[in-house]
């Protein structure tokens, strides 16, 4: 098993996946683009982000990664870009980290625990006024990319906080957030974007500004 709850998780995951043949092949698909480099390095990153590159995470942490990006491709995690206009340093350069996300657009601001002593993220980004997030509406788009290859729909978003994650994170941590949570704002290296995501069937209910999509069905938060 994992040596986390967030990796336990994971696990329960790949195993669910493993004991359903259409999920075990598309498992085995996921796993063989991220070996071969074919997810574009940005798209890898909002998820997970580790030392080593994405192709040699072990199946657990691949199967949090396909949660992760089938719920974005069928609209059910909704994605907003967050401009920083700077990549994050080293994790233990906090204080240089926080300077960087004072230049946040408005509504958005982070806090960046100056510590994170063992904490369950990085900080927090909360926004003070609705925010629009989109959501995929499975409408193909001949030749665009997989996350440009649908339709985008708004989702507009009541003022929220929510964790947090700079630099390296597993995917599973990303996964987590979104059951327990239901929604995590990822800052990769070499990324000057945050990436906003908010999952509408777990946090959509009370995130929106509106009843949820009639393709949405509301889940509870764990």
């Amino acid at each position: 098993m994992g040596r986390t709850i967030h990796e336990d998780i994971a696990e329960d995951e790949l195993a669910d996946m493993l004991a359903d043949p259409d999920q075990a092949e598309h498992l085995h698909t996921v796993a063989s683009r991220l070996r071969e480099g074919r997810f574009p390095r940005w798209l890898a990153a909002m998820v997970g982000q580790t030392p080593a590159r994405p192709g040699s995470w072990p199946s657990h942490q691949v199967a949090a990664f396909v949660r992760v990006m089938t719920r974005l491709a069928y609209g059910k995690v909704a994605r907003r870009r967050i401009r920083v206009g700077a990549s994050p340093g080293a994790d233990a350069d906090r204080v240089g980290n926080a300077a960087r996300l004072q230049g946040l657009p408005l509504p958005f601001v982070a806090h960046l625990d100056m510590t994170q002593n063992g904490a369950d993220s990085d900080g927090s980004l909360e926004w003070t006024e609705p925010i629009t997030a989109w959501r995929s509406t499975v409408v193909p788009v001949l030749g665009a990319h997989v996350l440009h290859g649908a339709i985008q729909a708004p989702f507009e978003v009541r003022p929220f906080s929510v964790p947090l994650e700079v630099g390296y994170t597993l995917p599973s941590r990303t996964f987590a957030h979104l059951l327990t949570e239901g929604a995590v704002a990822r800052w990769p290296y070499d990324e000057d974007e945050i990436h906003l995501l908010v999952d509408l069937e777990r946090a959509g209910l009370h995130m929106g500004t509106r009843p949820l999509p009639a393709d949405v069905q509301p889940m509870r938060v764990l």
